[in-house]
């Protein structure tokens, strides 16, 4: 199935005429604020119209690409496609893959134009001590990004062809700038997401998230058990207040996500979290990887082994039947085992979705699938730094006072090596998930220092290792006899 589809894409998209195409569709509108390729796809949307006899006859050219691509994917319905483009979200997507496939051509897996995400850690500064903190959180920093220069990078991330920024930190709601930039993202079309402790989120500040138009919250939750939220957070009373935070988005209506960092203290409450999770009616429940990053290396002996990991993931699967909250996971494996235990039918392209395998999603995550670190997504630090994932904030690619953002995203030889998965070392390079799942980078990084290496919380690479100690920061890799 996999080379027939590679070569009805690379005879529709690579050929030197379509990549003209596509490589016009990418050059920035001043006057709509947005790309001619998102543009086009809202006018095939229906959601636009044409201002001048050019847009239409170039939304026609992209109209004839997207239905060439579509039928690979096995969809064939063209009022079914178009509902899908409704979109925004999804529109800046694809305009984003589509500007990759301008430049590099077709790739596997796919580079992009510019990155679906971009985690902003808008400040060091939080009014909690979180023991597995990856960023090393408390104070606001002396070099931290100006309003100024906060609002350019928004400007930036817009022209570039960023389709998404999720607010981090620290806790982004202490800063008394995060409104005003998150406003000025919104304003200029960016899906805008939150990711806070939720202890601040009051009726009125839920409010005002709503007006600005944060499209996603989402609010860490340690334990079902208060006192136990409350040690691993620092902070007594903790827990309560991030439960009325959550209670207060989703009484206005925003997407609402519980996240949980899963280690040995609190594996066995997964099921209780997520049970407290349905009865507070957020829609998503997100298991994250633990990172041995920032103060994660102080308690690194608190991560999963392979075998609790396994178990973890194939539970987290089998919760989603109920139907009543979405739950997933960071661990990239979790595309594998949802393949696996599915008998192929169901599969997690990204960690941010879960489906049946139709639309040809088995396909798609071939192309955009596993780990997104350097690919998919970056971090953006306080202070300007750029690192390919908010859990290695030591590894720095460039600072955009120095660096434009694309020049960085484009060049960086360290975002080159995450993109090729051929350099992946023992089973993760080997391994036939290895484009739909690939290893957590962060993790290879975080106990290796080395990008490349194998996930040492897979289950599948446990043949690499001998005799791991778990408050070990670099694991010996041996080979597999």
């Amino acid at each position: 199935m996999l080379i027939p589809t590679l070569a009805i894409l690379k005879f529709t998209m690579n050929n030197p005429f379509s990549r003209y195409v596509l490589r016009y569709g990418s050059e920035f509108c001043e006057e709509c604020r947005k790309s001619r390729l998102e543009h086009a796809l809202e006018i095939f949307s229906g959601t636009s119209y044409p201002v001048k006899s050019s847009c239409k006859t170039y939304s026609f050219l992209v109209k004839a690409l997207l239905k060439t691509g579509g039928t690979v994917f096995g969809v064939n319905d063209e009022t079914q496609f178009k509902e899908y483009f409704m979109d925004p979200t999804v529109r800046r997507c694809l305009a984003s893959v589509l500007c990759g496939i301008a430049k590099y051509g077709i790739t596997k897996p796919q580079l992009l134009g510019a990155p679906f995400l971009v985690v902003w850690n808008f400040t060091n500064a939080c009014n909690l001590n979180c023991k597995h903190c990856y960023q090393r959180a408390g104070k606001q920093t002396s070099d931290e990004l100006t309003i100024e220069e906060q609002l350019q990078v928004v400007e930036e991330m817009v022209e570039t062809g960023v389709v998404a920024i999720a607010f981090s930190g620290g806790e982004p709601l202490v800063s008394r700038d995060f409104y005003e930039v998150a406003t000025k993202a919104k304003e200029e079309g960016m899906y805008v997401a939150l990711a806070t402790n939720g202890t601040l989120i009051t009726e009125r500040i839920a409010k005002k998230l709503k007006n600005v138009g944060v499209d996603y919250v989402e609010i860490s939750l340690d334990s079902a058990d208060p006192k136990r939220h409350d040690v691993f957070r620092g902070i007594p009373g903790s827990f309560y207040r991030a439960l009325e935070g959550i209670k207060h988005c989703v009484d206005q209506g925003i997407f609402t996500c519980v996240a949980t960092t899963v280690t040995q203290l609190n594996l066995h409450e997964i099921p209780d979290i997520i049970d407290l999770a349905e009865k507070l009616r957020v829609q998503r429940f997100m298991a994250f990887n633990f990172i041995p990053a920032g103060r994660g290396e102080d308690v690194v002996d608190l991560d999963l082994t392979p075998e609790q990991r396994e178990d973890l993931l194939k539970r987290l699967f089998k919760r989603n039947e109920s139907g009543k909250i979405q739950v997933l996971s960071t661990a990239p494996q979790f595309a594998r085992v949802s393949l696996e235990l599915s008998g192929g039918e169901m599969v997690a392209p990204t960690h941010m979705y879960i489906g049946q395998e139709h639309w040809g999603l088995k396909t798609l995550a071939e192309f955009i699938g596993g780990c997104g670190a350097g690919r998919l997504y970056c971090a953006l630090q306080p202070n300007g730094d750029v690192s390919p994932c908010v859990f290695m904030p030591s590894l720095v690619v460039g600072n955009i006072r120095k660096t434009s953002f694309i020049d960085i995203w484009h060049h960086s030889e360290v975002m080159q090596k995450l993109r090729d998965r051929s350099l992946l070392k023992k089973n993760c390079g080997t391994c036939q998930y290895r484009y739909i799942c690939g290893g957590c980078r962060a993790r290879a990084f975080g106990y290796f220092k080395d990008i490349s290496a194998p996930d040492p919380g897979c289950i599948r690479n446990k043949e690499h290792y001998v005799n791991i100690p778990k408050h070990v920061k670099a694991l010996p890799i041996v080979e597999a006899s």
